[in-house]
């Protein structure tokens, strides 16, 4: 299945980063390095968000970002875990299920209906572009940022993609 190869992609990235993040985070200037830390917390946040409204369980977070900033090892521990829920549930979950759709209230308060499919397709989207604005502070301090594009992850991953005549 397509999605179970994006999440483990969104995984990689997402632990390629916080590995360039961490040695190089002492680096950063004090606002660059709080908001590479909130940036990819508030993801996270927005991840465990959508797990519990597909799982159908209370969420754990009232807003979109948690108002005290985690420190680089508590922020791996949730994006690991969020990230392997997301993985296990990708391979396994079934075309009708991924067709169900969920009524819930977004945390300002407006209400939403979205599929299934559709939460993983903005989960994707959204860690992507979040990623790519704390690789971004990297850049602006002149640190070493990852190349963490899905076509690299791939061939990492399924090395015979290098087999070719």
């Amino acid at each position: 299945m397509q999605f179970a190869k994006a999440f483990q992609y969104k995984q990689w990235a997402n632990t390629e980063l916080l590995h360039f993040g961490e040695r190089q985070l002492s680096k950063l200037p004090d606002n660059d390095r709080e908001f590479f830390l909130r940036i990819l917390n508030h993801t996270t946040v927005v991840d465990s968000l959508f797990i519990s409204r597909i799982l159908g369980e209370p969420e754990r977070y009232t807003a979109d970002n948690t108002v005290e900033t985690p420190t680089l090892s508590k922020l791996r521990d949730t994006m690991h875990q969020n990230d392997t829920w997301l993985v296990n549930f990708t391979q396994s979950v079934s075309e009708e299920a991924l067709k169900r759709v969920i009524s819930f209230t977004f945390v300002d308060g407006n209400t939403g209906q979205l599929s299934v499919e559709e939460i993983l397709i903005h989960l994707l989207t959204h860690g992507s572009n979040h990623r790519g604005m704390a690789s971004r502070v990297l850049t602006e301090n002149n640190l070493e940022r990852p190349k963490d594009t899905f076509t690299r992850y791939l061939h990492q991953a399924e090395l015979s993609r290098r087999d070719v005549a």
